[in-house]
């Protein structure tokens, strides 16, 4: 529907002189079609979004439909940089600020320019001389997300996430396992109290909080058949290297393709976190899924963030072979996500003084967290994985 609402849009601007209202639209429809392609590869496009005069278009090659999503784009910076016979009443990215859209725009074509730079001679090119103008997302000030509210009802403006996590009758979602074993730092990671250690990375207790301190039947915990059967189980020989059931203390998730039942869990495993979705930060008091906890759902979706650019960046630079560059720029990207989500809402009193008391304090941890990335990354034979999976994280 939002592809439909911009081509009936896009009629009402041409008509009217509404310059940047078409604009805006561009730049959405365009990430919107980069995205489908992404996902589908070959999809309707020139034959699409003709009613019953057309229901079944054909589909476009995906090459075709990332040119036209980049055309759209510099159609979007023209129509940015153009007079306007008026200007939205309520724009809920920029507050209409055109030069922040612009970025917006190049940053997405940045995007575009990365996924195509194996088959487009002048994807790279393209990419760098964006790069060069600084006309881009290479501050967080800029970044383009949506900014979700607390109402409940009437409309539930909450992020989606926080919907399907806080409820009166526990999380109705279940977080990854394997990106929480990622962050956790592998079945060795997480935190020690008694030997004051913590190896996991710091942004883990933002994503998710937790309701329980340990998962039943990983790493010594109890085992719970009612509520972790698999917690009972050895992992299959197939899960050789990768973490099966759920991670320890708590950071409990469920293994992609478990088709069981689902068990009384709700007010056990982890849900999300203050960030992105407004939840609960994870500061050791657990529990915490009712309505209305934590940030009450007040989250973002992230669309185009700073420290993704500089992912993309640090990945040209790997291409090209400077490997001290690529470092640089990813380290840029983790400091800028980090700054973010551990800013992202005031932290509670508990949150840092657990954090002081028993592992030096969260700039501590977080030093700790890049130097073990660093030495990751020197010791790593394949580099390019390191930074993806950073990118990922972020």
């Amino acid at each position: 529907t939002i592809m439909l609402d911009i081509v009936e849009l896009n009629k009402i601007a041409d008509e009217t002189g509404l310059t940047h209202h078409k604009g805006m639209g561009q730049v959405i429809q365009a990430h919107i079609l980069l995205t489908l392609v992404d996902f589908f590869g070959d999809i309707p496009y020139t034959e699409a979004f003709q009613g019953a005069a057309n229901l079944n278009p054909v589909a476009d090659s995906g090459a075709s439909v990332y040119a036209a999503a980049i055309g759209l784009l510099d159609s979007a910076i023209a129509n940015f940089n153009a007079d306007a016979l008026g200007d939205p009443a309520l724009d809920m990215y920029y507050d209409g600020d055109w030069a922040a859209w612009t970025k917006a725009a190049n940053t997405i074509k940045m995007k575009a320019y990365m996924a195509s730079r194996l088959v487009d001679g002048s994807a790279v090119s393209n990419f760098n001389a964006i790069v060069a103008s600084g006309n881009y997302i290479s501050s967080t000030d800029d970044d383009m997300q949506f900014q979700w509210g607390t109402n409940a009802v009437q409309p539930d403006s909450r992020h989606p996430r926080y919907r399907d996590s806080y409820t009166s009758t526990g999380g109705g979602d279940y977080m990854s396992n394997s990106l929480m074993d990622y962050m956790r730092g592998g079945p060795n990671g997480g935190y020690d109290v008694a030997g004051g250690t913590f190896t996991a990375d710091p942004r883990i207790m933002f994503y998710y909080n937790r309701q329980a301190s340990s998962t039943p039947g990983i790493a010594g915990a109890p085992a719970d058949e009612e509520v972790l059967e698999c917690g009972l189980q050895n992992a299959p020989a197939h899960y050789a290297g990768y973490v099966f059931c759920g991670n320890p203390q708590g950071w409990w998730g469920r293994d992609h393709g478990n088709d069981n039942g689902i068990p009384p869990d709700g007010f056990y495993r982890a849900l999300a976190g203050v960030y992105p979705a407004g939840g609960k930060l994870d500061d050791w008091s657990y529990g915490g899924q009712q309505d209305g906890a934590g940030n009450g759902g007040n989250g973002i979706t992230p669309i185009m963030l700073a420290s993704w650019t500089d992912f993309m960046i640090g990945e040209l630079e790997l291409v090209a072979g400077n490997e001290a560059a690529a470092k640089d720029a990813m380290f840029f990207g983790m400091a800028k996500s980090m700054n973010k989500v551990t800013n992202f809402y005031p932290r509670t009193n508990r949150f840092d003084g657990i954090m002081a008391f028993f592992f030096g304090g969260l700039d501590q941890v977080i030093n700790d967290f890049y130097a073990r990335i660093s030495d990751e990354w020197d010791d790593a034979a394949d580099k390019m994985n390191v930074l993806g999976m950073q990118y990922f994280v972020a």
